[in-house]
Formats: structure tokens, C-alpha cells, sequence
């Protein structure tokens, strides 16, 4: 994975033009090339340029507020893109009186991170689908969270994911899926709100951050990632969406917009107007079809 991170084309044109000067502060050398903008970037600036951007997106939706405690869930799903957004997350909050702890799974064991608050937790079986895995990975975050004061949980999904999550579903007419896709998500059952801020960020911007920034370097999760390898179903419109981004990102980010219409105004429509008492997901009832399965029997949930 590293290794796609160097080859990548947008790494590999600046390796090749070894005078590149980063065209905001025009004195480091660039490190990466935004096409869309044709900004050539220095370290230091993309991450200030990341920086700006999730902080527009917080300040957007009021997702956090300066006396947080806030969780930062690692997806198993999401982990290499998750490592430099923890970064990132950290950056931000430095100026605030908020707490900031990192949430995994507990089989992630060679997972480090720049931080001791870390909970762990654990899904309670293995999913048989994409949305069972979402679902239940937050909501497994939120109910090991809520005996350490978060009230809030970042999922740093980037913008290839969320599109891609769209789409895999929409094309499927799966609208019941399509319920998570909200930049905020609340969970009442543990009165924890989700937020997505890294939601228009880039993937590779971020695997670019966190090479260059030495966030990523010996990692091996092979091993760990087997029981998720089971999500093939947004494989395909994953790669599609990356290719896209490399050369149309205005069409990447229209896709996100469609997916914010059909999430306030379509979803709505077709009977999905409650949200689920646990995962925060809009369903047609007040707990989901995904969450009725699993926690409605538990009375320990």
C-alpha cells in the first residue's frame, strides 16, 4: 500500500521534477501536486490546506464544539487514510480545551499512535454486509465510549469513501443503506453524535501527509484486515471514484451533493423518518433493521 503511495502519479511527477517549489509559500520544495487547483504543495502547506479545509467543514455543520471530549474512531476499513487524519485531528484541537482519544479495534494490535488515551473495542460478530459493519462499528465505539465522557465520535471517512458508499448502494436501489450517509449522525441510545469532517478530503492527500510526515512507515496490517476483507461490494465503485478524482474532482464532489439531496430530501419520501436510537442512521423505524438484530435481544447494550 505504501509502495501505491510513492508510484502514485501525482508522487511520481514531482519526484521526476526535482525543482518544484511549493507555488504557496515559494521556497520548500513541493511534495505533492493538487490538479484540480494546480497547486504544487511543500509538506508544510498541504497540511495547513488540510487543516483549512476540515476546519471549514466542522465550522459548516457544527460538528464540534470548544469543550468536546471527542473520540476518533479508527476504521478498520479506513486505517491508513485514518492515521494521518488523526494527525490532522490533533493539529486542530490544540487550540481548544477539548480531549481527544483515539477509539480501535481491539484486534488491531500493531496499530500505534502519537497518543495513550486509545479505547479499545470489539464487534460483537462478523457482518455480512457493508452497512452491518458500519453500523455496527460505531455503535460498538459509542457504547465502549460512553464510560469515558465522549460525546463526540470523528469517523474520518474521506470523500472516495463516501461517494463510493453512494453508489454502491444507489445503483442497487439499497435506500436504506444510504441512511448513514449524513455529515452528522446521533446515536441517542448513548447520546454520542458522529461527525464526518474529513468528508471532502482526498484520500491521497492524506496518504501523501502521512508518508511524508513518516505516519505510515512499517505498517503491516495484512493479518489483521482479514475478517473485513469480506467488503468487495465497494470495491468497484472505489476504484472508479479514485480514477475520477485524479482528473474530474468537480464531478467527485457533485457526487457527494447528490448524496446530501438524497439524504435530506429523497430519503424522507420513501419512508425513512426516524433515526436509529442506536447508530443515528434515518430508517424507517426507531431502531434500523441492521441494529434491531443485534441490540434489541441484548439487554446489556
Amino acid at each position: 500500500m505504501i509502495g501505491c503511495v510513492v508510484k502514485s502519479d501525482h508522487a511520481y511527477r514531482l519526484f521526476r521534477m526535482k525543482s518544484a517549489i511549493c507555488t504557496t509559500c515559494k521556497t520548500r520544495p513541493a511534495v505533492y501536486y493538487r490538479k484540480e487547483s494546480g497547486e504544487k504543495l511543500c509538506l508544510e502547506c498541504l497540511e495547513r490546506s488540510i487543516v483549512r479545509q476540515v476546519k471549514h467543514e466542522i465550522n459548516m455543520w457544527k460538528m464540534l464544539g470548544p469543550h468536546d471530549v471527542i473520540g476518533f474512531l479508527i476504521p478498520a476499513e479506513a486505517i491508513l487514510t485514518s492515521i494521518p487524519a488523526f494527525k490532522i485531528m490533533s493539529i486542530i484541537e490544540r487550540k481548544y480545551a477539548t480531549k481527544l482519544i483515539a477509539i480501535k479495534p481491539s484486534n488491531l494490535n500493531s496499530l500505534k499512535l502519537e497518543t495513550e488515551n486509545i479505547i479499545e473495542f470489539q464487534l460483537p460478530f462478523k457482518p455480512s454486509n457493508l452497512t452491518e459493519f458500519l453500523r455496527f462499528e460505531r455503535t460498538e465505539a459509542a457504547k465502549a465510549s460512553k464510560d469515558h465522557g465522549v460525546n463526540k465520535i470523528v469517523i474520518p471517512y474521506t470523500l472516495e469513501f463516501e461517494t463510493s458508499y453512494f453508489l454502491s448502494n444507489i445503483l442497487k436501489f439499497n435506500l436504506g443503506a444510504l441512511g448513514d450517509l449524513a455529515p452528522k449522525l446521533y446515536s441517542e441510545k448513548f447520546n454520542i453524535v458522529f461527525v464526518k469532517p474529513f468528508r471532502k478530503i482526498k484520500s491521497l492527500e492524506l496518504l501523501i501527509y502521512g508518508y511524508f510526515k513518516g505516519l505510515l512507515s512499517g505498517l503491516y496490517f495484512r493479518k489483521s484486515l482479514t475478517p473485513f476483507l469480506l467488503l468487495k461490494e465497494i470495491y468497484e465503485p472505489l476504484d472508479y471514484i479514485i480514477s475520477l478524482s485524479k482528473e474530474h474532482f468537480e464531478l467527485v464532489i457533485s457526487t457527494l451533493k447528490t448524496a446530501e439531496f438524497f439524504f435530506e430530501k429523497i430519503l424522507g419520501e420513501y419512508g425513512f423518518l426516524n433515526r436509529c436510537l442506536f447508530c443515528g442512521a434515518k430508517s424507517e423505524n426507531r431502531v434500523c433493521s441492521v441494529c434491531s438484530r443485534l441490540y434489541c435481544s441484548n439487554s446489556n447494550a
